[in-house]
């Protein structure tokens, strides 16, 4: 039988393991106007490829454009295309995961599975649990830039929840909100307890 936690996590009990799926919290006017904002950047990058490849010749020059104008063109046309493609990777990854992305947990016997995948894409991590300690929610820092950088609606956005493995810290729950983040928190527990116990039998 599976069970919710918010709108957007699901658990599901068979077989002696946990499944846990965190889908991305989407706004579908939010996602449209990304939609629309990555559609335009892409033809903007795309178009200053072209102009580069082809030497600029299409520029609007009065007579033949100057070597130094060539060159000028070209250095700007580099820079831009620098931030341009950091920009386009960031927001074209976002949208593909408010679309089709999803975060898969699964808590067995042994351990624990995490995996972030878009369309079915994706590393799953494996962590055991004599090497895990010290679940819990990741402080919020609501004046920080960084903070705000990453959860901008263009952006993935940062995980709510952390876990020491190994003596690193590893996190997932992307945008999971605190008091659903709580929930999840004590059910995982719960599990990993009952998986444990079950595991010395």
């Amino acid at each position: 039988m599976t069970k919710r936690i918010g709108d957007r996590i699901s658990v599901e009990d068979k077989d002696g393991a946990t499944t846990i799926v965190i889908s991305p919290l989407r706004v579908w006017w939010k996602e449209m106007l990304l939609t629309i904002w990555v559609s335009g950047f892409t033809f903007v990058g795309l178009f200053m490829i072209y102009m580069l490849a082809s030497g600029f010749a299409g520029l609007n020059y009065e007579g033949a454009p100057t070597e130094k104008q060539v060159d000028n063109q070209f250095i700007y046309s580099i820079i831009f295309l620098g931030f341009w493609s950091y920009f386009e990777y960031k927001t074209l990854k976002s949208l593909l995961w408010y679309r089709f992305g999803k975060e898969l947990i699964l808590i067995d016997t042994d351990g624990f599975s995490l995996k972030k995948s878009i369309l079915s894409y994706g590393k799953a991590n494996r962590y055991f649990f004599e090497n895990m300690k010290e679940f819990h929610q990741a402080k919020e820092e609501p004046t920080s830039f960084g903070n705000f950088f990453e959860n901008a609606y263009w952006s993935l956005g940062t995980d709510a929840l952390v876990f020491t493995y190994n003596k690193k810290g590893k996190s997932f729950g992307r945008r999971v909100d605190p008091k659903n983040g709580k929930l999840l928190l004590n059910l995982i527990d719960d599990r990993v307890k009952k998986r444990i116990k079950k595991r010395k039998k």
